[in-house]
């Protein structure tokens, strides 16, 4: 990793991807992250994320508060002094986390652009929405256009990307419109909130992303977390090294979205070897290498022949412009 400033833009190269680079070099430090007005430190200490604090929270919330600033920028200090820990999860996993959180607020964002906006009900009085399931029902009897999307998850102490969620399947279905000013009465104190339950949210596991255009050097497809690997090879680009190692997380994704459980740990021994191999310099051509690899792996492990073709249809989909 460069001993320059290491700093870029949340749109072209995600911040847990860069956070994951540099954590491979065991540095110890600070991320400095914008948004607008808003603002996020997240500490490293040898590697690992220890502590992260914004203007509203800290620890985990704060970073995963941070997952939702699509349009931030960051920069890294190395050696800046630690106020106190309090993370001890485990860097692929908060890393992991993040990412789910940035895909599903990317699709979410098509149609609330902020959550400082101001949903807003459609629905005369006393009109019933039909089509929605209870807890969309219930949170529509807080959406009068008072609360913002992030002052309705803190009045409901809800994860805001729960509520957000919830709202855009009310925005498709025509129920909710969103303003930027606020307007309408306040509701009542939120005694029905207490029955507005949300399930945990689930880590991506059988999910098949959808294909994206990739070039034939793969170089602009985005990047992911990985287990811990050795430290990239001098004169290698952070950010292009991040494009390809979150291609290739692409690739191994895609392939459990297909292949049994209990072809898994295949499956990452594969990201495994890959990861190695980018780091070392293998560019392109170890992704390309890593999808021969999975298609070859789901072979020898004695998959039938139609698993292997829709494994191969979904991995070629990924490759395609």
């Amino acid at each position: 990793m460069s001993q320059g400033l290491i700093q870029g833009s949340m749109r072209e190269a995600p911040l847990p991807d860069i956070i994951q680079l540099v954590s491979q070099g065991g540095k110890t430090g600070c991320f400095h992250v914008l948004e607008d007005s808003r603002k996020a430190r997240i500490y490293l200490k040898a590697g690992r994320i220890v502590h992260a604090v914004t203007n509203e929270s800290e620890g985990l919330d704060a970073i995963y508060q941070v997952a939702l600033w699509l349009d931030g920028t960051y920069h890294f200090e190395e050696g800046e002094a630690l106020a106190e820990a309090t993370i001890t999860k485990p860097n692929p996993s908060i890393l992991m986390e993040m990412h789910r959180r940035m895909d599903e607020w990317r699709v979410i964002s098509q149609k609330i652009g902020s959550l400082d906006l101001y949903p807003c009900s459609t629905l005369l009085p006393g009109e019933a929405a039909a089509g929605v399931h209870p807890r969309e029902a219930k949170l529509l009897t807080f959406v009068s256009g008072y609360y913002t999307v992030e002052e309705l998850g803190s009045l409901l102490n809800q994860p805001v990307l729960s509520v957000a969620k919830d709202l855009y399947g009310l925005v498709m279905a025509g129920h909710v419109i969103l303003k930027g000013v606020r307007s309408g009465k306040r509701p009542d104190p939120p005694v029905a909130a207490r029955t507005l339950t949300y399930e945990p949210e689930p880590m991506l596991q059988a999910t098949v992303p959808e294909p994206m255009p990739v070039p034939e050097s793969v170089s602009e497809a985005r990047s992911a977390p990985f287990p811990p690997r050795p430290q990239p090879a001098a004169g290698n680009d952070p950010v292009r090294l991040a494009k390809l190692t979150h291609f290739a997380q692409r690739i191994v994704l895609t392939a459990k979205g297909v292949l049994p459980e209990q072809h898994h740990d295949m499956l990452n021994r594969l990201l495994a070897r890959a990861n190695s191999q980018l780091v070392q310099g293998g560019g392109p051509e170890a992704v390309k290498n890593l999808a021969l690899a999975v298609s070859r792996g789901a072979v020898d492990a004695g998959c039938d022949a139609d698993l292997v073709k829709t494994l191969n249809s979904h991995l070629k989909a990924l490759f395609a412009k």
